[in-house]
């Protein structure tokens, strides 16, 4: 006969004391007994009994913690501890036994009685067994306390299974987020690719992250909101939308875990995990500390892309400054750094770019005239025609900005595009005469926003160009000076922001031409585009 309630971890002791006579029992008559289901156990059924186990329980309560001596709490049964780790064995229990002089007596009468057996056909079965006495009954208790050591052995070593299974699916976790955590996934994308993690590792068919706090600037959302993975986000809403964040990580009922997600202090949120469908279903403390692990690395990374952000704005705020300052070297050139930074950002994402890459070309529009700061003022402030040294002059600023810039870490992608912004598509730029495709992109986009500038902007001897007249005369220029496939991009842009931050510098008093921006080959006047250097040229011998 096996026993029903095989999946109690002790179910095999059980068997083994089965098969010398002897019957498992929680300690506590209170306890719940896993085995109860073995009914034809004759023996279980007579020991059992809630008689029984009340006198079971008051005999173990009189022994000293650890004691493998045997008690009999009534003549002729022999109850003896079983030395198991209680945690691991779920609490304490005995093994009992009727010896032949408590089956032969009233012992077996009274406990028949209490669970509703035949004594006669009772001691008839029992005594075929046959039964223990006293001379054997240290034997018993030898049986009992060596079947102890077995599975005491058994169940740490299925601990230990346990606990290394644990560290391989939390070190397997770790492992995938910290592959996620690379300098430039975006926040959201790690808390998405956390999530699905996490649901996939548990075998759950949902985890869900509740965002409050700062962390929804952070993860672009509005504070409150969700992101889900795996289920109707409806489901979601109603576990998470009105629990409170708890202080540590929980298992909540059998099939929900709830982690905070917090660093120092400060709550970025709750991480959920749910309805697991692996194993036995239930959520136990592997998974908490799995859940808990999750909302730990998600916390770091949410701080960490805070402080990122907040000196990413520290060094664009800088550079801002930087560029200000040179600018305002020559008051008809002030704001013109800026505003080429952000057509060249307009460009870069018409043209579908990288958000990498659209955030390094709008960086190198930036400082892509810092050059100038090695240029003599004489030069840059010239309102007449350049002499062939002044000229020289000007054309080493891409240059002088490239050698200012090219020992600041990170800073490989901004290079290009400073030192190659002067370069014309068909070959007739500066400095190195660089054609076509062998233009770093960065270097074609910024061109382009930098004459626009430069033409659109008030000079010291010229009004600035109507928009209608920039945009025709930039538009037959694609192959030539510019990359037609981004003029075509920035033919099509939205100029209102732009014309937003020139009005501002007009407002303040001061225009920006940019007089350097754009230097004509053929005439060395201070324009890029051949028709407008040409006419500047007329100009200027008219006025000599």
């Amino acid at each position: 006969m096996t026993i029903e309630s095989t999946e109690h971890r002790l179910a095999g002791l059980a068997l083994s004391l089965r098969d010398v006579g002897g019957v498992l029992l929680p300690a506590d008559s209170v306890a719940s007994d896993p085995f109860e289901t073995d009914t034809l156990f004759l023996m279980r059924s007579l020991c059992a009994s809630p008689y029984a186990r009340s006198f079971i329980a008051r005999a173990v309560a009189r022994l000293s913690v650890g004691s493998e001596s045997a008690t009999e709490p009534m003549f002729g049964m022999l109850v003896v501890p079983v030395r198991l780790p209680r945690l691991l064995a779920g609490g304490r229990f005995v093994a009992v036994t009727l010896l032949d002089e408590g089956i032969e007596g009233e012992t077996l009468d009274i406990l028949a009685q209490r669970a509703g057996i035949d004594a006669r056909i009772a001691r008839t079965l029992l005594r075929s067994l046959p039964p223990w006495d006293r001379r054997t009954s240290g034997r018993f208790a030898n049986v009992v306390s060596a079947l102890a050591r077995s599975e005491s052995e058994r169940l740490a070593g299925l601990e230990a299974g346990a606990q290394l299974s644990t560290a391989w699916e939390e070190l397997h976790l770790l492992h995938s987020l910290s592959n996620e955590m690379a300098v430039g996934t975006s926040p959201r994308e790690f808390a998405r690719r956390t999530l699905d993690e996490v649901r996939h590792t548990l075998g759950c068919r949902w985890t869900a992250l509740r965002v409050d706090g700062s962390a929804a600037a952070i993860l672009d959302v509005e504070p409150g909101s969700l992101l889900v993975s795996g289920a109707d986000i409806t489901l979601a809403e109603q576990l998470l939308g009105a629990v409170q964040t708890p202080q540590s990580a929980a298992v909540v009922g059998t099939d929900l875990v709830l982690a905070p997600v917090r660093r120092e202090g400060e709550y970025f949120g709750v991480l959920a995990a749910g309805d697991r469908r692996v194993g036995d279903c239930a959520m136990s403390n592997c998974e908490r500390t799995l859940v808990e692990t999750a909302a730990g690395n998600l916390s770091v990374f949410i701080d960490n892309a805070r402080l990122y952000r907040d000196l990413d704005r520290m060094f664009i705020g800088a550079l801002s400054a930087l560029v200000s300052a040179i600018d305002a070297k020559d008051p008809y050139t002030r704001g013109h750094s800026q505003r080429v930074a952000l057509l060249s950002r307009q460009i870069a994402m018409a043209a579908g770019l990288s958000a990498a890459d659209v955030k390094h070309i709008y960086i190198s529009g930036l400082v892509h005239d810092v050059g100038k700061i090695g240029v003599p003022e004489t030069a840059l402030r010239k309102q007449g025609k350049l002499t062939n040294e002044e000229y020289g002059q000007v054309k080493q600023h891409p240059v002088i900005g490239w050698r200012i810039l090219r020992d600041i870490p990170r800073f490989e992608p901004v290079l290009d595009g400073v030192l190659h912004h002067h370069e014309r598509f068909d070959g007739r730029g500066y400095p190195h005469e660089l054609a076509g495709d062998t233009i770093p992109v960065a270097a074609r986009i910024i061109a382009i926003a930098d004459t626009f500038d430069a033409m659109s902007s008030n000079r010291t001897y010229r009004a600035k160009l109507g928009r209608s007249e920039v945009l025709n005369e930039m538009s037959k220029l694609g192959g030539s000076q510019f990359d037609p496939t981004f003029l075509a991009h920035f033919l099509r842009l939205d100029l209102s922001t732009y014309d937003v931050g020139l009005e501002d510098c007009a407002a303040s008093g001061s225009g920006d031409a940019s007089s350097l921006d754009a230097v004509d080959a053929s005439s060395r006047e201070p324009l890029s585009i051949d028709s407008i250097g040409i006419r500047n040229l007329r100009r200027l011998g008219e006025a000599a």
